[in-house]
C-alpha cells in the first residue's frame, strides 16, 4: 500500500498530492533509461501518444489547440491548449481548465528524469486523476520499452487493477485531506457463494430483484433504460429515478440514482469478478455529496447501512434459490 505522504516516503513512482490555492496538484518524478529526445517524442507526438495515452489532435505550437478523445462508444472529445514549448525540456498545456507541465532533464547517456506536474484539480478529481496519471506513466514506460499495446482510455472505471490503485491513493489522500471524506464513495465488497451467471440473473431479472432488492417491473439491463421505483420507511416513501449508464453482461451494471423533486444525482455500480469458484461483488455508490446535505434521510451513514443490508439480502437470496435446471443451459 502507499504510505502516508506526510509522515513517510511514498512508494516508488507514486505521485505526491498537495493542495494549492488553485486546486489540488499531483507531482510525479520518474527516472527513465532512455535518452531525452526519445522521451520528448513520446510525450509530444500524437502517433506515440496514441499508444500509451489515447487519440490526440494537436497544433504543436504555443496557443495551439489540443483535442483529446476518450475511447468510449461516443468517442467523447475533450479540449485543451498548448501554453509553451521548449524542446526537449518543457511542454506546458491545459486540459479542460486543468494545467499540465512535462519537464525533462538529462542524466547522462540514455537516461533522463521526467517530472509531470498536473494541477488545478477540483476536489472531485483529487483521487481519480493522480491514480489515472500514475497508470498512464506506467504505460509510457512500457511503450518506451518496446510495447505497442493500446488501451481503452476513459472506459476503465471497472478495471480491478485501476480500482485497486485508486483505493491506494484514496487511503492516503482522504487521510491527508479529511475535508474530502464527504466525496468518498461507499464501497462494499462481498464474496457470494454463487457463480457469476447466478448473480447476474439476480441483479437484472425483475422477478428476482423484488425478492432481495426493490420491485422494479420491466427493468432492462440496457444502456439508456430509465426506471423508477418507490422505496423508503414507514414514515415516508421516496420516488427513485434512475437510468442505466453502463452494462457488460455477467460483469458490471451501472446506473444513475436520484430522487424526484430533490437536487443532486449519484451513481450506483454493481461489479462481478470470479473468486475461487465463487463471485466477488463490489458495490459502489458515488456522488452522494450532490444530494441535499440537510436531509436526514440522505446522510451517508444511512446509505452505508442500507447497502450493507441489501447486499446481505442478495447473498442470502442467491445461496437459497439456485437457478432452475432449465435455465442453466
Amino acid at each position: 500500500m502507499i504510505q502516508n505522504q506526510k509522515d513517510q516516503p511514498m512508494k516508488k513512482n507514486a505521485g505526491k498530492v498537495t493542495r494549492e490555492p488553485g486546486g489540488f496538484r499531483v507531482r510525479f518524478e520518474r527516472i527513465l533509461n532512455h535518452d531525452i529526445r526519445t522521451v520528448w517524442d513520446a510525450i509530444t507526438n500524437p502517433e506515440k501518444l496514441r499508444i500509451w495515452f489515447t487519440d490526440f489532435e494537436m497544433e504543436f505550437r504555443p496557443g495551439g489547440k489540443i483535442t483529446i478523445y476518450f475511447r468510449d462508444q461516443g468517442r467523447t472529445a475533450t479540449h485543451g491548449k498548448v501554453i509553451s514549448i521548449t524542446p526537449p525540456h518543457r511542454f506546458e498545456f491545459t486540459w479542460e481548465g486543468e494545467h499540465g507541465l512535462w519537464e525533462l532533464s538529462e542524466m547522462g547517456k540514455d537516461k533522463c528524469k521526467l517530472v509531470l506536474t498536473y494541477s488545478k484539480l477540483g476536489e472531485e478529481y483529487a483521487v481519480g486523476a493522480p491514480a489515472g496519471f500514475h497508470t498512464l506513466l506506467d504505460r509510457l514506460e512500457k511503450m518506451l520499452a518496446g510495447s505497442n499495446e493500446t488501451y481503452p482510455f476513459g472506459t476503465e472505471e471497472f478495471d480491478p487493477a485501476q480500482q485497486a490503485l485508486q483505493d491506494e491513493y484514496g487511503e492516503i489522500i482522504y487521510n491527508d485531506f479529511p475535508e474530502l471524506l464527504r466525496l468518498k464513495p461507499i464501497v462494499i465488497e462481498r464474496i457470494l457463494d454463487a457463480p457469476i451467471d447466478r448473480l447476474w440473473r439476480a441483479l437484472t431479472d425483475p422477478e428476482e430483484m423484488k425478492q432481495w432488492y426493490f420491485d422494479i417491473p420491466g427493468f432492462k439491463a440496457e444502456v439508456g433504460h430509465e426506471f423508477k421505483f418507490l422505496a423508503g420507511d414507514d414514515q415516508q416513501k421516496w420516488l427513485h429515478v434512475c437510468k442505466v449508464t453502463a452494462v457488460r453482461p455477467a460483469s458490471f451494471l451501472s446506473y444513475s440514482w436520484r430522487y424526484d423533486g430533490y437536487e443532486g444525482e449519484s451513481q450506483v455500480r454493481f461489479q462481478l469478478t470470479p473468486h475461487n469458484g465463487k463471485t466477488l461483488l463490489r458495490l459502489t455508490h458515488s456522488g452522494l455529496h450532490t444530494l441535499p446535505a440537510s436531509m436526514e434521510a440522505f446522510r451517508k451513514e444511512n446509505f452505508q447501512n442500507g447497502w450493507t443490508q441489501i447486499t446481505a439480502q442478495l447473498a442470502a437470496h442467491v445461496k437459497q434459490t439456485p437457478v432452475p435446471a432449465a435455465s442453466k443451459a
